[in-house]
């Protein structure tokens, strides 16, 4: 915590963020360097995300107007480095889709991922290239 309230106060003067970006290492105790981090430590990070939805069984219950989801699902996805390895490859993987099945998209307009991404295999990909989509659980919730 110091540290952050140390960085606030130099960082609201021009020498202070001159200071801070001149020697980061230093002034942050080593939190932050100019370089980035060694492959070494690339390679041994990953990332877990974990998603909780709320939604409905049944797409019926929405048109009967149902207020309230029914069901809870749990979801995990795990990978290895988000920064340097993850976002390329999920780049890519995007890229290829857009340039191998531009017919089978959406036309016109601007497009969110999950409408242009949703109908095709995307996930099947990630997976293939180390990007772990997983149930973790699914439960009906009371109303």
């Amino acid at each position: 915590m110091a540290v952050g309230v140390f960085i606030g106060i130099f960082g609201s003067f021009t020498f202070g963020r001159w200071l801070l970006l001149k020697f980061p290492s230093f002034f942050t105790l080593g939190w932050f360097r100019k370089k980035g981090p060694s492959e070494e430590e690339v390679r041994s990070a990953s990332f877990k995300m974990w998603f909780v939805g709320h939604g409905f069984s049944d797409g019926s219950l929405v048109s009967q107007g149902k207020s309230k989801p029914d069901m809870e699902i749990v979801t995990r996805v795990m990978g290895p480095e988000i920064g340097y390895l993850t976002t390329p490859i999920i780049l890519l993987q995007c890229a290829l889709i857009i340039l191998g099945q531009h017919d089978n998209l959406p036309k016109g307009g601007v497009f969110t991922p999950g409408i242009v991404f949703g109908p095709t295999d995307l996930q099947e990909r990630l997976q293939e290239n180390g990007i772990s989509f997983d149930v973790v659980s699914k439960r009906a919730i009371s109303a």
